[in-house]
């Protein structure tokens, strides 16, 4: 990193000014970023919002340090982090060390579990890894861990294993990994994905605090709606290109209309059936489930409702034969196929064609599928790109490819909206009903209250702290 210089050339109190003419990926053909500039000041509240491939990633690892790639990305502009000039020209490109600017610049990613060291055995120890590289005195941290826990409700999390919780309490866990090192600057992408409402009402309150000590925050969002009364610029990104958002523009990737499904018949034919089931897993204090009694017939898409940790996942997991019951009745009657909330626990293949068709037989009725799932999904352009290259929201549709090409009777969905873009989520409304017609079954957990609300005919409210819903079971 450039060390500090003579901070005359701004004259200001910025923390950090970015003017970047244009970016463009390495091979790429057009550019992926064009006349960006951006000013953070102490305690500023700098929300961007963007349908999925507008740039919203892409600018949020440029503020964090991690793009461009020496040598191999196209980067035209200038970075300025309080008085540390970052220049970048056609004909070179100082180099950035990426973990002194992190020292400054915080940066959680869209797929928060990325975050993590993955190394750590309890929640305590995942939390105080930065610090403890840094040498930081033990009192120090549990105090700074003991402040943290209390604002985002992590007590109960402390002593559990990172790799055991839910996608929303890793959300929640990741973030807090992230502030207890006190970065100067915080870029958060999609920070609200996939937790409840509690938890959302946590993570709002730890961000005004957080501006209130003086940190600039950025929030990186297909919707800016919890945040756009206190907001200091209200931007939106689309193709790469930076403009102010009006009032109307802070929602994108919304479900288009509310009108519920009607119940279902009663004599509908049973594909899925809990009974009085308990479910838990190795080596737990207690089980996370007991007494489930749930049933999913043929033609019916039934919600899954509950606060973050309620064993929405653990529900699903069992239905598609990932987990056993450890008492009670489950009955399967068709065969399931199921979407993790995690894109990448699903995806490992290098081309999108190589991943949807995995496993397949090469004689039979799939292999043939798969060009029409991916046209259906569209998708058919990327047949031959690595799906890491993709933006979030056709990354996420290429995980349900590979569960569609096997035609599931029982499609479950885990979170099936986190990431979506607008185009994206017709997709899966036209698959959830090309599902239904059949007289196959969706079972899903959401916390988007308008797609669960105009999406299922009925909702399982989870033991614990009730989600508020439109409806239930």
């Amino acid at each position: 990193m450039i060390e500090n210089q003579n901070n005359s050339r701004t004259g200001n109190s910025m923390l950090l000014d970015l003017n970047i003419k244009r970016f463009r990926y390495s091979g790429a053909e057009l550019d992926s970023l064009q006349h960006i500039e951006m000013n953070l000041a102490p305690g500023s509240l700098t929300v961007i919002v963007g349908e999925s491939g507008s740039g919203k990633s892409t600018l949020g690892e440029m503020l964090a340090g991690i793009l461009p790639r020496q040598g191999a990305d196209q980067c035209l502009g200038s970075m300025n982090l309080a008085g540390q000039w970052i220049e970048y020209t056609d004909l070179e490109s100082q180099r950035i060390n990426v973990a002194g600017w992190a020292k400054h610049v915080g940066l959680l990613p869209q797929e928060a579990g990325h975050y993590l060291s993955r190394i750590r055995e309890t929640v305590a120890e995942e939390l105080v890894f930065s610090l403890e590289n840094e040498g930081m005195p033990r009192a120090e941290m549990r105090q700074r861990i003991s402040g943290l826990s209390k604002h985002l409700n992590l007590d109960h999390l402390l002593e559990r294993d990172p790799a055991k919780i839910s996608g929303g309490q890793e959300r929640l866990v990741a973030l807090a990994a992230l502030a207890i090192s006190e970065p100067s600057v915080m870029v958060l992408d999609e920070p609200l994905a996939g937790l409840d409402s509690e938890a959302t009402v946590a993570v709002n309150e730890m961000i005004s605090r957080l501006r209130a000590d003086g940190t600039a925050m950025v929030v990186l969002s297909r919707t800016a709606k919890p945040w756009a009364d206190n907001a200091d610029a209200l931007n939106k990104l689309e193709n790469g290109r930076l403009s102010k958002a009006s009032a109307d523009e802070v929602v994108l990737g919304a479900v288009q209309g509310t009108s519920p499904r009607p119940a279902m018949p009663s004599e509908a034919k049973m594909l899925l059936e809990f009974g009085d089931v308990q479910l838990g897993y190795a080596g737990a204090a207690r089980p996370v489930l007991d007494g489930l009694d749930l049933q999913v017939r043929a033609g019916e898409c039934v919600g899954l409702a509950g606060a973050n940790g309620s064993g929405k996942t653990t529900v699903l997991k069992a239905a598609a034969g990932l987990l056993r019951p450890t008492a009670g009745t489950l009955a399967v009657s068709a065969a399931t196929g199921m979407l993790l909330q995690n894109s990448s626990d699903q995806l490992f293949e290098r081309t999108v064609m190589r991943e949807v068709s995995f496993g397949l037989p090469k004689k039979g009725k799939q292999r043939p599928r798969v060009p029409e799932i991916l046209s259906r999904l569209g998708l058919e352009a990327f047949t031959e790109t690595h799906p890491y290259e993709l933006p979030a929201s056709a990354r996420r549709l290429v995980a349900l490819a590979t569960v569609l090409v096997r035609e599931p009777q029982i499609l479950l969905l885990d979170e099936p909206t986190e990431a979506l873009d607008s185009e994206g989520m017709i997709r899966l409304q036209e698959v959830i009903d090309s599902v239904l017609l059949r007289g196959g079954a969706v079972l899903l957990s959401t916390h988007d209250k308008n797609f669960m609300h105009s999406t299922t005919h009925r909702v399982h409210q989870m033991p614990g702290n009730p989600e508020p819903t439109a409806r239930a079971s």
